[in-house]
């Protein structure tokens, strides 16, 4: 890969100079509206004919306080209007009825005069667009709370959870399980809603300062655990506790089982009303969040790409709904986080063709931040003006990452979009289903990034797929625990060419692997000339080779490191426990490495871990894509077609602009070499956010282009002949 500071002229340094003793020209011009050049004759078609299944949505959420009930609702509409949104979402009830409600334990807005949600409704309608009520049955005022002890969640500590006059409930409780259906019908019925989304969903066991309060110890919970386990609720959590993980499997199973209750429940009052939340489970739009915390932590530049991909990769019914938190963290609501960060996030929702989603608290009126807001008027207008393009899609990856310990998948997740290899993202537990949009076949390659819990038949499933063909690459710990996660002490996929037991070799300091000769030879000896050793700073398994594989990397473990004239190992450190094995497996091949490589990349974003990811991808599996770049890793690509046959386009994050904890704007990237392999042969080739025409050379399948800047983004849109 070429760098791209290559492709930053002199020229341009001068000229960006002159640029920024101009004041902030260089932000105007990333904020400003750009008119696109608009494809003609584009018949996208439909994906299954819903309003809101890979269609192009613009979703804006308001959380709305209680004072806000007396805004202008004109003011209110026309910002929605202006920001080019053609859904709202709204609060309706649950910790406020911001409506006339008539029920018992249903708190009315004090500060309401008239019918707010009513009001909004109706004037949203009028300007097409769709309204989706949000409700919270998390919590209840503590008017009821005292007169209905029975629907509260209580902590390890025997207390209900207090928080600004509202108390924790439980989802066993009498609220969540069937009050919470009374104040559904009420809306329902009275409200011509499009959509109903539930926020904290699930079992609450911590308040707004993050504070824990741990296993809901109410008599509903406690009966419930007993009569479906006969085991006594636990008190702590511990994963090598049986009881805590089969608690684990109660979770999950209860949470899903009153969402497809309250699923249910909502479709037969209305069964156009689409429902949105935090699950899988009875949804149609499944909710995730890109935002800012207070932690030291810098912000996940991924987080956007990361939540869509995983929907759309693993759900052909469902869509993704991750929305841009606004708000800086919870403790500092009133103010913004970075705008771009903001953007960033947005463009990965955008250009992977899932919808804008974006949440402010109160309304787009009264923010006290308001940078963002010409941003989100210009990516919202952008996407307005070219929605033919985010219609109807479907990605263009051979490689497909199943997600697996969350380190070791952001690991992956950098590595992938650095190096410009096109995926898509699954969840374990949808392979195979009916839901799964594309069979395991469909992938050349498929990672397995520390999938350690994997029931028998998700084992049986990936061995198959490299039997017939198919290329894995596995990292971690993958297989060694049931799908419970359950410890079961052993390997259990066939096809990475390791005998089933292993010993355990802790994540210790001053631990490397070693690469010999024949090593580079199998990796690749250029690549490797100037590598002799890698950091190991993680969890290993010492596994031993079966049959005919192939191993690679010798443990180096736990070598003096000082003072500096101790800090040396010699032949007798060195270990015959390999790094790295490689297998053939009836028509497919592995790549097994028994450590968390994506965690390690993750932590330090070492050079040698890279280097290892694409000598194992590239070297010894071979795999190849639709896609080749000179591009910056700095730029993150997407491939997407359109399903109906008409165009196809590749996106462009320019992710420059960020030192450290700084979040400055991004740095335009000059001359970036485009090679792709599209579905047909190609009759114009444009740039949609600079609006320009492309030239470009055809030959023996491929085209071959040069984008000649990408300033915040750009899509590189195909047409064919």
């Amino acid at each position: 890969m070429q760098s791209y500071f290559m492709k930053i002229s002199y020229c341009f340094v001068v000229f960006a100079t002159l640029l920024l003793a101009n004041g902030n020209v260089i932000g105007q011009r990333l904020s400003q509206k750009i008119t696109p050049v608009v494809p003609t004759k584009l018949d996208p078609g439909s994906y299954d004919g819903t309003w809101w299944n890979r269609t192009p949505i613009r979703l804006i959420q308001t959380n709305l306080r209680e004072t806000d009930a007396l805004m202008n609702t004109d003011a209110y509409v026309q910002s929605m209007v202006d920001a080019s949104a053609n859904v709202v979402m709204l609060n309706v009830g649950g910790i406020v009825a911001n409506y006339p409600t008539t029920l018992d334990y249903h708190f009315r807005n004090q500060f309401m005069k008239g019918d707010l949600v009513g009001d909004l409704v109706t004037k949203l309608h009028a300007k097409g667009i769709k309204v989706i009520g949000r409700f919270d049955f998390s919590k209840i005022n503590e008017v009821y709370a005292d007169k209905k002890p029975e629907w509260l969640y209580v902590g390890t500590n025997g207390k209900h959870v207090h928080v600004n006059g509202q108390v924790h409930t439980c989802p066993n409780g009498g609220y969540q399980q069937e009050y919470g259906f009374e104040i559904l019908k009420e809306v329902i019925t009275k409200y011509p809603l499009d959509g109903i989304f539930f926020n904290m969903i699930g079992y609450t066991t911590s308040d707004y300062n993050g504070t824990y309060y741990g296993i809901c110890q109410c008599n509903n919970c406690k009966k419930r655990f007993h009569d479906e386990t006969s085991m006594t609720l636990p008190v702590k959590a511990d994963m090598n506790d049986p009881v805590f993980r089969r608690y684990n499997t109660f979770k999950k199973t209860t949470a899903d089982e009153l969402f497809y209750k309250i699923g249910d429940y909502v479709k037969k009052l209305n069964p156009r009303l689409i429902i949105n939340t935090y699950a899988d489970a009875g949804v149609d739009m499944i909710r995730d969040e890109s935002s800012s915390w207070l932690t030291n932590d810098y912000e996940w530049n991924y987080s956007g790409t990361d939540h869509v991909k995983r929907v759309l990769g693993s759900y052909k019914d469902k869509t993704p709904s991750n929305v841009f938190i606004y708000f800086l963290a919870i403790p500092f609501r009133h103010i913004a986080t970075s705008p771009n960060i903001g953007r960033v996030w947005l463009l990965g929702n955008m250009l992977n063709g899932a919808p804008l989603d974006f949440n402010v608290i109160g309304t787009l009126v009264n923010q006290d931040d308001r940078v963002f807001m010409p941003i989100l008027n210009d990516l919202y207008g952008f996407h307005k003006k070219n929605e033919p393009l985010f219609t109807n899609l479907r990605s263009v990856s051979q490689v497909g990452l199943i997600k697996g310990s969350e380190k070791e998948y952001r690991g992956m997740i950098k590595l992938l979009s650095e190096e410009h290899v096109m995926y898509d993202i699954i969840e374990p537990s949808t392979i195979g289903g009916k839901s799964a949009p594309r069979p395991l076949q469909d992938y050349t390659t498929v990672i397995v990034g520390d999938v350690a819990n994997m029931s028998d038949q998700l084992t049986a499933q990936l061995d198959d797929y490299v039997q017939k063909g198919g290329k894995l690459l596995v990292t971690g710990f993958s297989s060694t625990n049931d799908e419970t996660g359950k410890p079961m002490n052993a390997i259990r996929l066939k096809s990475l060419g390791v005998l089933p037991n292993y010993e355990l070799f802790a994540q210790t300091k001053s631990t490397y692997l070693q690469l010999s000769a024949t090593d580079k030879k199998m990796l690749g000896t250029s690549i490797f000339k100037d590598l002799d050793l890698l950091m190991l700073y993680s969890d290993f398994m010492k596994c031993k080779p079966s049959g005919s594989a192939q191993r690679a990397l010798k443990l180096v473990p736990s070598v003096r490191f000082g003072p500096p004239e101790k800090s040396y190992f010699t032949d007798t450190d060195i270990t015959d426990a390999p790094g790295l094995i490689s297998n053939v497996y009836g028509k497919g091949k592995t790549v097994f490495i028994p450590w968390r490589l994506g965690a390690q990349y993750e932590f330090k974003a070492h050079h040698g871990h890279r280097t290892l990811f694409t000598a194992a991808l590239q070297t010894i599996l071979q795999t190849t894509g639709n896609v080749t770049t000179d591009a910056s890793p700095l730029i993150e690509m997407t491939h997407m077609a359109n399903r109906n046959g008409t165009f196809e386009w590749i996106g462009m994050i320019n992710h420059t602009g960020q030192i450290g904890a700084s979040l400055r704007e991004p740095v335009p990237i000059l001359n970036t070499t485009v090679r792709f392999k599209p579905t047909k042969p190609v009759r114009i080739l444009k740039l949609m956010r600079s609006g320009t025409s492309v030239t470009f050379t055809q030959a023996n399948g491929w085209v071959q282009c040069i984008v000649p800047k990408v300033n915040d983004f750009d899509m590189l849109v195909a047409q064919y002949k």
